[in-house]
């Protein structure tokens, strides 16, 4: 996925960002459902055989960085952080050699 551009739909990302602020200061865990887009928000763990886009997790208390031991091989992960006074913050993440790499995360109209 890293040679793609990732582009969430600003109302999807929004709704998201949401759930995240609502639920301080307890985090969110989830996941987004689609294939080569990301359609809707699910909260919890996937069920088995999910259309998965990306997991996501909330970070009430610190940066929206995550440890190479949170994320799965060949997955994309989108992390939130609340911990920015007065913005929200979400980042998009993939393992990569057995490190955390960045993807960049566009959100569009």
């Amino acid at each position: 996925m890293s040679n793609q551009e990732l582009v969430m739909p600003r109302r999807l990302a929004i709704r998201i960002l949401h759930e995240a602020q609502i639920a301080q200061p307890e985090s969110i865990t989830g996941w987004v459902r689609g294939t080569a887009q990301p359609q809707s928000y699910h909260a919890g763990e996937p069920p088995a055989g999910a259309e998965l886009w990306a997991r996501l997790w909330s970070n009430p208390l610190s940066p929206a960085v995550p440890e190479a031991s949170q994320l799965s091989a060949g997955g994309l992960h989108l992390v939130i952080s609340l911990n920015i006074k007065g913005v929200l913050e979400m980042r998009a993440w993939q393992l990569e050699a057995g490190a955390p790499s960045e993807q960049v995360l566009k959100i569009d109209e």
